[in-house]
């Protein structure tokens, strides 16, 4: 299927009243309190899913992510409701129950994860088409829950830099780091705004296509992105990056793409900072996520489950998209100073600053490669720098480019405060 580019098609003007705004904000806040609900079950649960009901689809460094094996088939709405609401209250029953083992809790989390994820995909999918109601086929199936858990290097300020995405620009650059879910997406209505003071906090209703050009026809989803900060049970404070579909057909009428069938999605991204004993260390986070996605059609669910279980994995990737954004702000700002006044002389030897090792001539039939850092600007050898690969936005295309960076510059841009690169994006 040829690419199609979502800047090509016409969309039409999406006005949201207050009251909707506030509905929307409200499914938002209600999907964060839900998933840190689950988190903290997670958590008492010793970190650990009941194997029997969940299946792990990969692992990346100490990032793991797993699919549910349950899927109900032959379900009628008015059965899927009953055993929702069975469901809950044996949960809230058994979570009421201070003395359970590890595997009752681990079987209850996983009950709690994949009915909540069915609860929210059937709201979604009823309500799809039209404002009727969509008939529910002979054979159903609810999409499987998927989870993501591990443990990441950097902040949870710094994956807030990293996944937030409130302009054209910035999700570009997301996207070309994570891959996740979406291979494009336009903005229909905007709900927050970041600012200097709060420059984490974003909600907007977007449309984004997903070709699944392996196994699958394209899907498109109308959905609401949000991001920003929440304080869990315990009062730790706990950043989230949701993506939600939504049902807005009866005040948007969007144009419907040539073999292209509307998908639904659900999926909240939690991460939290572990506290460092003494401050020692390196700073970490972990990582929470709980989705789903339902895509319609005649691929099995466990398919759709795995792969993007897959692509969320993904998300661990959105340090090194923050460690980008860091970079870039401190060539901008060396290039806004013009260098005055900084406490580094800049060199145009053809030496190491560091090592005094002659840069770019051959010794024992090795090259000693080298250059100017781009931040800096002081002259290196290979050895004493590195080359690292930036995306750069052109128009509607991202072009990746090499650039050299010097030890100290790259050590300075890992422990800048994100609020401080974000507050600074703003204005960009």
């Amino acid at each position: 299927m040829p690419k199609i580019d979502l800047n090509e098609v016409e969309l039409p003007e999406l006005t949201l009243t207050l009251e909707r705004k506030l509905i929307l904000l409200a499914e938002i806040d209600a999907l964060v309190e839900s998933t840190l609900e689950l988190r903290s079950a997670f958590a008492a649960g010793g970190h650990q899913l009941d194997t029997s009901a969940w299946k792990l689809v990969k692992t990346v460094d100490d990032v793991r992510a797993y699919r549910s094996r349950r899927a109900l088939h032959g379900v009628s709405d008015q059965t899927g409701d009953t055993c929702e609401m069975d469901s809950h209250a044996s949960s809230s029953r058994s979570s009421s129950q201070g003395s359970m083992g590890t595997r009752d809790k681990t079987s209850s989390l996983g009950s709690s994860l994949h009915d909540k994820s069915s609860s929210l995909g059937s709201s979604t999918s009823s309500s799809g088409e039209g404002r009727g109601h969509r008939k529910v086929p002979k054979k159903t199936a609810r999409p499987p829950a998927v989870v993501i858990s591990g443990i990441i290097d950097g902040t949870a300020e710094d994956a807030m830099l990293g996944i937030i995405s409130d302009t054209e620009v910035k999700f570009k650059i997301r996207q070309a780091y994570l891959k996740t879910e979406l291979d494009d997406a336009r903005t229909l209505a905007v709900l927050v705004l970041p600012t200097r003071e709060n420059p984490f906090a974003y909600a907007a209703v977007k449309w984004g296509l997903e070709p699944y050009s392996h196994f699958s026809q394209a899907r498109d989803f109308v959905f609401l992105e949000a991001a920003g900060f929440s304080t869990d049970s315990k009062g730790e404070v706990v950043a989230y990056a949701v993506r939600q579909s939504v049902d807005l057909s009866d005040i948007l009428d969007l144009p419907r793409l040539p073999n292209i069938i509307r998908g639904y999605m659900s999926g909240c991204q939690t991460f939290g900072n572990i506290t460092l004993l003494g401050n020692t260390g390196h700073p970490t986070v972990e990582v929470f996520s709980r989705a789903f996605i339902e895509m319609d059609g005649s691929v099995p669910v466990n398919m759709a489950a795995a792969a993007y279980a897959e692509k969320l994995l993904a998300l661990a990737l959105c340090m090194e998209c923050a460690y980008t954004h860091k970079l870039a702000y401190l060539m901008r700002q060396a290039t806004g100073r013009g260098h005055h006044g900084s406490s580094r002389q800049i060199t145009s030897s053809s030496n190491c600053t560091n090592c005094t090792r002659a840069v770019g001539r051959v010794f024992f039939l090795q090259l000693q490669r080298g250059g100017c850092c781009r931040i800096c600007q002081r002259t290196f050898c290979g050895r004493c720098s590195v080359t690292r690969k930036m995306y750069v936005s052109l128009g509607n295309e991202m072009l990746q480019k090499s650039m050299l960076f010097c030890l100290e510059c790259l050590l300075e841009a890992k422990s800048l405060d994100a609020r401080i690169v974000a507050s600074d994006k703003i204005n960009w």
